[in-house]
């Protein structure tokens, strides 16, 4: 087997809503895709508001039939459950600051898989398509969000596997459930039983809480109970899986001030380690509290001593896990097949979750083994 790179775009100008539809017209098969994307800050900060967010949809497609389709936060997520590192992000709120992600999407377990990898032979017309909207979060602006124009670059790379006969699977991911939680009851989601299983993820975001103050419990049934592989306490799973899989690192640069909120990328048991920008006079950085997305910050000059009412920048090492307030369910041993959960010899497969709390932002992917031909 031989390996190459494919560049497919190299920082490509993207408009603030367009969706970027680009040919995967290879006969080698596709290990894994890179994706690089930035966006320049507006001139005074941008609070709050990441490179993830601005990556709304993420698709592999042949016609109608959609092989892949995730946003830009499952992705990064993903990527950490399946190669333990955290991706080359770069996240910043200073004015003027070039935030940057550099995610992967493996068709395999991973790269250069011989056993799992993506045939565009087997397709009609199979293509990447990159869904962008700035104002996810909020509009764009010259000087307090996103800068205005035609800032984000898109940048793609195929990563193929010559000389070597395509495999019959590939790893397909896809986003199958979406919704905004209520304070109490049950949410039922019927998965699919058309492949076998290797991953659930678990989304549930909103800024000042854990993810099992959102989502109580998850719990997996197959005919209505017959056999129930899975019924456990969201507070164990989130244990379960900083045992498993550690802690993500990340530089992170905030504009702060005394008394700021800032939005953390690691829901759980988030640290931070601040210090001062630049040239700036020396400060003296005080955590009230750092956990569930958020930081609530201390700050003083030390020149003065007083305390700096207004904002500047603030490099950051933020470390934790959670990130994107996600949890993986694993199905038996992350690397052996055999031990993936298929739901064929059933008749209803169901993903039930308690919620506890109202207006978190909740979503389902999962990852199956997607046969081709």
């Amino acid at each position: 087997m031989k390996t190459r790179d494919a560049v497919l775009l190299y920082q490509n100008s993207e408009s603030d809503t367009k969706v970027e539809t680009i040919d995967l017209n290879f006969v080698d098969p596709i290990s894994a895709i890179d994706l690089e994307v930035s966006c320049v800050n507006g001139t005074t900060s941008n609070v709050g508001n990441f490179i993830s967010d601005i990556v709304t949809k993420i698709e592999v497609v042949d016609g109608s039939d959609v092989l892949t389709a995730l946003n830009l936060s499952q992705l990064e997520a993903l990527q950490f459950y399946k190669t333990g590192k955290t991706p080359a992000l770069s996240v910043s709120e200073f004015g003027s600051a070039n935030q940057k992600s550099n995610t992967t999407l493996f068709f395999g377990r991973h790269l250069w898989d011989r056993s799992y990898a993506l045939n565009p032979d087997s397709y009609t017309n199979p293509q990447l398509k990159v869904s962008f909207n700035k104002a996810a979060v909020r509009a764009a602006s010259a000087t307090e969000a996103f800068g205005t124009g035609d800032t984000i670059k898109l940048t793609v790379v195929a990563k193929l596997m010559e000389e070597f006969a395509a495999p019959k699977e590939f790893l397909m991911q896809k986003q199958v459930d979406s919704f905004t939680s209520v304070s109490s009851g049950d949410k039922r989601i019927d998965l699919a039983r058309d492949y076998p299983y290797r991953m659930l993820m678990l989304r549930a975001f909103a800024q000042g809480s854990d993810i099992h103050e959102i989502i109580g419990n998850v719990k997996l049934s197959c005919d209505t109970d017959k056999y129930v592989p899975f019924d456990r306490k969201t507070d164990q799973i989130e244990q379960d899986v900083m045992n498993t899989f550690g802690v993500s690192r990340v530089k992170h640069g905030i504009y702060a001030k005394n008394s700021s909120t800032v939005r953390l990328l690691h829901n759980l048991e988030p640290d931070c380690r601040l210090f001062s920008y630049g040239d700036r006079a020396p400060k003296c950085f005080g955590i009230c509290y750092q956990c569930s997305s958020n930081l609530f910050l201390r700050m003083y000059d030390l020149g003065t001593p007083l305390v700096v009412s207004d904002e500047e920048n603030v490099n950051m090492v933020e470390e934790g896990h959670g990130i994107h307030a996600t949890l993986p369910i694993v199905f038996g041993r992350y690397h052996e097949p055999d031990t993936w959960f298929n739901p064929k010899a059933y008749s209803k497969f169901e993903l039930v979750l308690d919620q506890d709390a109202a207006d978190g932002v909740c979503e389902i992917v999962a990852e199956q083994v997607r046969t081709q031909a």
